[in-house]
């Protein structure tokens, strides 16, 4: 049995030859058979006429399975070496089979080539079924990989060469050369008919960019030429604006072309399956290495992969190398990517040539080629989000296919059926797949997530079954991308500007700087040569703006001289140059974009900030006591220079404040469209921080520091109050005696009357409210806390402190007036100095103190339950129940020592803010209390005053400090 067992193990040298000789014949004859199947078939394979796909895909399996025997060692001549025959059968079906398999590669090419060679058609049902039965002869030569990067290839340098005819030197000086003799035609034709200065065009039209001037035709020959070369110049703007326009056109559509190929090709192989293996032809792609001249995009891919994954999500293969997962893989994103790396070096080289002569030329090109670029993107996504354009269901054969299909659906009961499968060429969605859960905001799942579902398709274990929750997730990715939340409406996709722009498609287009080697990507360089020159535009007129102005004495020694400020005409023309910028927004005016308009204002805000930093230069830096020259009466020279750099300030935000509507909305009035009033609105936000800065550097440096000096006057006149005004009583019973004059017409109106003719006269508008505002506020609320503590106050006191108040209501409501705001004094500062005002008519005839018989608790709860309490400032109240108190209750500024005009200063500050003075009267208040207690409890004989004020004090304060933190 032991020498039995190893010769069974092993067969006999006969048996082994049977067996292989039997394995041969099974080989020849499967090899017969296919040759039945193709040979006939193949051979007419007839090139120049309308292949049948079905014949042509049959015909790539039998040449596959063909090739694959013939090249078998058993099939192939001295495959042993041992010099043995050929096989005849095999020997005669080989050129045939050669020449069959020839003829099928050589009509799956031409396949290849027509449906690239057609963008216009590319994306139609017939050229995507086209496409797929291409893709599937090539999966069955074991050649998708090489075919389909072949076709992504081919696509990206369609687009090298329609970049590099767009940016290069010569075609730009082409540009600029028929511009020019384009424009010098015109302007001599236009010179010659009279027409030099009408401001119309060849054909009559009115044109905007037309001078002002016109009337018959010219005969002095100096303003003949004056007139040629005003319509030289605009009529060479114009031509150049076209010729630019029509370039980057024609460049953005060869691109759209490319990138709707290789879109198309993407969106095949992503929904095709092999109907016998099951495979995924984007699956089978992914497996193949990327080519080396997608290696740049591929290792941004990689950054972004790794960053969203971390190192437990990065794939390698074989060779330890990198590579991208099958749920992040898309060939449109590498072509992309790819596409957008080499334009970005184009334009770098480009901006670079000859020492950077030409980058004023090519910066020129942004505005045209971000309107071309943006009408491309947008065009692109529309076709990704609806996955079909609705000139596709022209077939009517499909119609019934193409309405039954609903986005979201699986692709068919029959998962990888190549004859079931074609209906997602017709712009189905597929179920969710590998890339449903991945991040909205990744460059890799964005193409696949816009063709409605997975990569690799349905898997054959759910043909029959729809995933509930991808379709959920479908829909709601396509909601967050359209406007207002609604999936699956193609308009309004369409129309959502703020979706293509968050799109990972126009972000990469816009383009990123390399951390390693400060290289770009998209159109960045000619987006930051085009702000550059934009800012050296604007900059410009700043040179000559607050030039340093100098004087000598008779000795010729230097002496300070306040800088020149600019003239109108210097500010005016600083307007025109923005709103110029600006236009270049405009599509019609600039060839832009409305998009545009907010990264204009970016430079124009910084040109503002230039202008500011050197406006608070040229500012006096006077001092608040010398805002006012004692001795002439009037403003001094320091202050009206700065009330005139006030001055040229209002006018430039007037300018800035109506540039976004005099360039956007007023140009095409009543004919504007939504598109106007949108970029005017942008435009004007982006433009408030310079509004904020120019506000902020004149409230600042110029009002703020007038306001406190006019203050500080008024706090002077407001003083005199407590010089025995109000200490005069006029005896009741004679009536003829004579009546003093108010106060506030002595001290306060004069006084009113001259801010408002010397200061408020010489400001703009609306610097003139403010500063009128704020004066009227610290007047009242110096008024009141000088009126509270007065001491004492008898009856005809009061009746003349009413009369002032009205007088003094008065005198400020002329004031603000006068400041030339609509405003009325309840509306100044939120309405609680007025409100303050009006509660103390109330407080001066308050009466709960003449019953004797209250107690100090149910004084302060009456007091508190008045309504008008609550507008008073706790400080108030409590000084003016001091006017009730007996002597031995010292007033706050007596306590403390100070002149009642003092100590209202430390409540009202200067600007008007009287938050800080509340607590420290209280204390002051407390501690007049705490020695009021001690003397009365020494001296307890007081015949004056209520003796309960000092208790009432005590149960108000903390309530009424409560209140106003609340």
């Amino acid at each position: 049995l032991q020498r039995a067992v190893p010769r069974m193990e092993s067969p006999p040298p006969r048996l082994s030859r049977v067996l292989e000789l039997s394995g041969t014949l099974k080989m020849i004859l499967r090899l017969q058979f296919e040759a039945r199947k193709v040979l006939h078939a193949g051979s007419g394979l007839d090139l120049n006429n309308v292949v049948d796909l079905r014949d042509l895909t049959r015909a790539a399996a039998s040449v596959a399975a063909m090739e694959e025997l013939l090249a078998h060692p058993s099939l192939t001549p001295d495959s042993h070496g041992d010099g043995g025959g050929t096989i005849d059968v095999v020997e005669n079906l080989r050129p045939e089979a050669e020449s069959v398999a020839a003829n099928v590669r050589a009509a799956a090419a031409g396949l290849m080539d027509e449906v690239q060679s057609h963008p216009s058609a590319s994306g139609s049902a017939a050229s995507l079924t086209r496409l797929g039965a291409t893709l599937q002869v090539y999966f069955h030569l074991g050649e998708l990989p090489d075919a389909s990067w072949k076709a992504v290839s081919s696509a990206l340098a369609a687009t090298e060469k329609a970049s590099s005819q767009l940016f290069h030197p010569t075609a730009l000086k082409k540009m600029r050369e028929a511009a020019q003799s384009e424009a010098k035609s015109a302007a001599e034709a236009e010179t010659a008919k009279g027409g030099g200065g009408s401001g119309r065009d060849a054909k009559g039209n009115h044109d905007k960019d037309a001078g002002a001037g016109g009337g018959p035709a010219v005969v002095d020959a100096r303003q003949r030429k004056k007139h040629y070369e005003a319509s030289y110049q605009r009529l060479h703007r114009r031509k150049l604006r076209e010729k630019r326009a029509a370039a980057a056109s024609k460049w953005s559509a060869a691109v759209s072309d490319a990138a709707g190929r290789v879109w198309n090709l993407h969106r095949v192989l992503a929904r095709r399956n092999d109907p016998v293996t099951r495979r995924n032809f984007l699956e089978v792609v992914s497996e193949h290495r990327v080519p080396r001249e997608f290696g740049g995009a591929e290792h941004r891919l990689l950054e972004v992969q790794q960053r969203n994954s971390g190192e437990d999500g990065v794939r390698v293969d074989e060779d330890g190398r990198a590579v991208l997962n099958k749920a992040n893989f898309s060939l449109f994103s590498l072509f992309w990517v790819q596409m957008s790396i080499g334009l970005g070096g184009r334009i770098q080289r480009l901006l670079k040539y000859d020492n950077g002569t030409l980058e004023g030329d090519v910066a020129a090109l942004y505005p045209a080629v971000r309107s071309a670029s943006l009408s491309m993107v947008t065009e692109l996504y529309d076709v990704m989000q609806m996955g079909l354009s609705s000139s596709d269901a022209g077939d009517s054969s499909m119609s019934g296919m193409i309405s039954s299909m609903v986005p979201g659906t699986s692709g068919g009961v029959m998962g990888g059926s190549a004859a079931l499968e074609d209906s997602v060429f017709f712009g189905g969605g597929g179920g969710g797949g590998a890339l449903g859960g991945g991040d909205a905001e990744d460059h890799f799942s964005r193409a696949d997530e816009a063709a409605g579902g997975g990569v690799f398709g349905a898997s054959a274990d759910a043909w029959t079954h729809v995933d509930a929750a991808a379709d959920a997730s479908s829909s709601g990715d396509a909601a967050r991308g359209a406007p207002g939340g609604t999936a699956g409406a193609p308009s309004a996709s369409s129309s959502s500007t703020l979706a293509v722009f968050s799109s990972a498609e126009w972000t990469a287009l816009q383009g990123e700087t390399a951390a390693a080697d400060g290289s770009s990507t998209g159109l960045l360089a000619l987006q930051s040569a085009f702000l550059k020159e934009c800012k050296k535009r604007l900059f410009a007129p700043l040179e000559f703006m607050f030039p340093e102005a100098v004087s000598v004495d008779e000795n010729g020694i230097a002496i300070p001289v306040l800088p020149t400020l600019p003239s109108r005409y210097d500010l005016a023309k600083l307007d025109a140059n923005v709103r110029e910028e600006l236009s270049l927004a405009d599509p019609r005016q600039g060839g832009g974009d409305f998009s545009m308009a907010t990264m204009i204002s970016d430079v124009v805000v910084s040109m503002l900030h230039e202008f500011c930093v050197m406006a608070r230069r040229a500012i006096s830096d006077t001092g608040e006591d010398k805002i006012l020259d004692s001795r002439a009466g009037s403003v001094s020279e320091s202050m009206a220079h700065n009330l005139n750099v006030a001055g040229g300030m209002s006018s430039l935000a007037s300018f800035i404040r109506n540039a976004p509507e005099n360039t956007f909305v007023n140009p095409y009035r009543p004919a504007q469209s939504s598109q106007h009033e949108e970029a005017s609105h942008s435009c004007r936000m982006a433009l408030l921080p310079a509004l904020q800065e120019i506000d902020s550097l004149v409230k600042s440096s110029i009002l703020d520091p007038l306001c406190r000096s006019l203050n500080r006057q008024v706090a002077t006149a407001l003083a005199k109050m407590h010089r025995g005004t109000y200490l005069q009583e006029t005896p009741a019973d004679d009536p003829m005696s004579q009546q003093p004059s108010s106060f506030v017409q002595i001290y306060l109106t004069d006084q009113y009357d001259t801010i408002a003719g010397t200061y408020l006269s010489q400001l703009p508008n609306e610097y003139a409210v403010t500063v009128a505002s704020t004066v009227a506020t610290f007047s009242i609320y110096s008024f009141v806390s000088n009126a509270a503590l007065l001491r004492p106050l008898g009856e005809m006191s009061r009746l003349r402190l009413t009369q002032d108040l009205a007088d003094f209501e008065l005198a400020l409501e002329q004031l603000v007036f006068k400041g030339g705001t609509s405003l009325s004094l309840s509306q100044i500062a939120g309405g609680k100095p007025y409100a303050e005002l009006r509660a103390v008519r109330q407080l001066l005839y308050w009466t709960a103190l003449e019953d004797k018989t209250l107690s100090p608790a149910e004084v302060a709860k009456g007091l508190l339950r008045d309504t008008w309490v609550k507008d008073l400032r706790p400080s108030t109240l409590f000084h003016f129940l001091f006017s009730f108190a007996p002597a031995l209750l010292t007033s706050p500024h007596h306590f403390k020592r100070m002149d009642a005009g003092d100590y209202v200063g430390t409540l009202v500050k200067l600007d008007g803010s009287v938050d800080d003075g509340e607590a420290s009267a209280w204390m002051t208040t407390m501690a007049c209390c705490d020695a009021y207690q001690q003397r009365e409890s020494v001296d307890g004989a007081i015949n004056d005053g209520d003796r309960r004020v000092g208790a009432i004090l005590m149960i108000l304060g903390p309530e009424l400090l409560r209140r106003r933190r609340q």
